[in-house]
């Protein structure tokens, strides 16, 4: 890596926890971006955690000509073959042609109606995951002629994976704890929910900001019996994500 490149890199990351208004950040991080990672044009897409049937929502596109791609991607995206990676639960960078082959990727609905339009080929996909929550998507795009991102290439957006989805987090559980309508004591919500003693115990290390390893840990059980508690949280509160839950947290 040049010294240019390690100075860059450094500089992004510190314009990601720097920057307060958050719309101003996602900007000047694609922008920067662009500096170490030519591409044609690049996006980020907020999860969506409403009750609509899209996983993202709010779409940013750098340069902006290219918002209707992302703007036609929310009209199809029932037909990306992609949407396993955010329904993963985990932070995955995928570079779209290692999954499936070229000849069968351009046929797809996805590429003909959002990519083929706007001359985009190529595609290298960050899912943004911060304590097994899905919190976005950052997607950067490039012609044919401009070839495939590399390696190394992969290797540097993911060196920024960390602190975007610390910054991402942030931004949503901070929203959270500002507009929840429901503030109950956790006994409120135990009577309210007829919650048993061990989901009281989930429940409560869920709104600590704990992940499902660290809850496993803390209450000695295994991963699938944690599965199972949280499956019941969701079912008696009448939510299908751990975002949902953190809007009853105090």
């Amino acid at each position: 890596m040049q010294n240019n490149e390690f100075l860059l890199i450094n500089n992004i990351i510190y314009q990601i926890y720097s920057i307060p208004d958050f719309d101003t950040m996602k900007i000047t991080f694609l922008n920067l971006l662009k500096m170490l990672i030519p591409n044609t044009a690049s996006s980020i897409l907020m999860a969506d955690h409403t009750n609509s049937k899209n996983l993202v929502c709010d779409p940013i596109c750098v340069p902006e000509v290219y918002s209707d791609t992302e703007k036609n991607y929310l009209l199809n995206e029932d037909e990306d073959y992609t949407r396993w990676v955010m329904l993963s639960g985990q932070c995955l960078l995928i570079r779209e042609s290692d999954l499936m082959p070229e000849e069968e990727r351009v046929k797809t609905v996805l590429y003909k109606k959002c990519y083929e339009p706007f001359r985009l080929h190529y595609s290298l996909q960050l899912n943004l995951v911060y304590n097994d929550l899905f919190l976005g998507v950052l997607t950067i795009y490039r012609r044919r002629e401009e070839g495939d991102f590399t390696s190394d290439e992969m290797f540097i957006v993911k060196a920024f994976s960390d602190h975007l989805n610390l910054r991402f987090y942030e931004y949503y559980t901070k929203d959270s704890k500002n507009s929840s309508n429901i503030s109950f004591s956790m006994a409120n919500l135990a009577s309210k929910y007829n919650l048993t003693n061990r989901e009281v115990e989930v429940l409560q290390l869920i709104f600590q900001d704990m992940n499902n390893d660290e809850i496993a840990n803390k209450l000695y059980i295994s991963g699938y019996t944690l599965k199972k508690h949280i499956q019941n949280l969701y079912r008696k509160f009448n939510v299908s994500t751990k975002w949902n839950l953190l809007k009853f947290r105090e």
